[in-house]
């Protein structure tokens, strides 16, 4: 999505082919993406599996939408929260591997191993940019949530929130997955093939 709105602004391609710009570079970098893919689902699972060890499947099932409903029983459960938070810290320095990583791979055509190596380096280098980048975003996500709030009580109760909060989220999203781009742009020279002493 970062290479593709680069290009789109650039008038390379039209707007509806945004999502599938990033597999029309050639065989080998299509192959060089999905295997990125793979890499971070199979990751994504080992985290989840780590946890399901420790609450037996409790914070693995919220996340898949197979388990119970979430309570104030399962919030405040020990096990749940010392699940919760050895998968934070495991996906923590898992989620700054793959940051830089599908750009690295489109962009410069970088192995995917090698994108994962320089990906976690930019971001140790950066490391105080990206916590005041996820505050930032932290910040925004709290506000929102207060504004929801807010419109919910004074124009319509939790019917307000439903209707409101899908079209909101969405938004975030995109803008969140949009700014990651200008994350990957001021840390890398685009002329050039990243390595370890580019990283800024």
């Amino acid at each position: 999505l970062m290479a593709a709105t680069e290009e789109a602004s650039r008038g390379k391609f039209p707007m509806p082919s945004i999502l599938v710009s990033a597999f029309r570079a050639g065989r080998q970098r299509l192959r060089a993406m999905l295997t990125l893919g793979l890499m971070y689902a199979a990751g994504f699972l080992l985290i989840l599996a780590v946890s399901t060890l420790i609450d037996g499947g409790v914070l693995a099932g919220l996340y898949l939408g197979t388990g119970e409903p979430l309570s104030r029983e399962v919030l405040e459960a020990p096990a749940f929260q010392t699940a919760l938070w050895v998968s934070a810290a495991l996906y923590i320095p898992f989620s700054l591997m793959f940051w830089h990583a599908p750009a690295l791979v489109h962009w410069h055509d970088i192995s995917p191993l090698k994108s994962l190596f320089f990906s976690l380096i930019a971001c140790l280098k950066n490391f105080w940019a990206l916590t005041i980048y996820g505050l930032a975003w932290l910040g925004l996500l709290m506000l929102t949530s207060m504004v929801v709030a807010i419109g919910s009580t004074m124009l319509g109760g939790p019917e307000f929130a439903t209707a409101s909060l899908v079209p909101l989220a969405m938004l975030l999203a995109a803008m969140f997955t949009t700014s990651i781009y200008f994350t990957f742009r001021d840390t890398f020279d685009p002329q050039q093939s990243p390595s370890v002493e580019q990283a800024k």
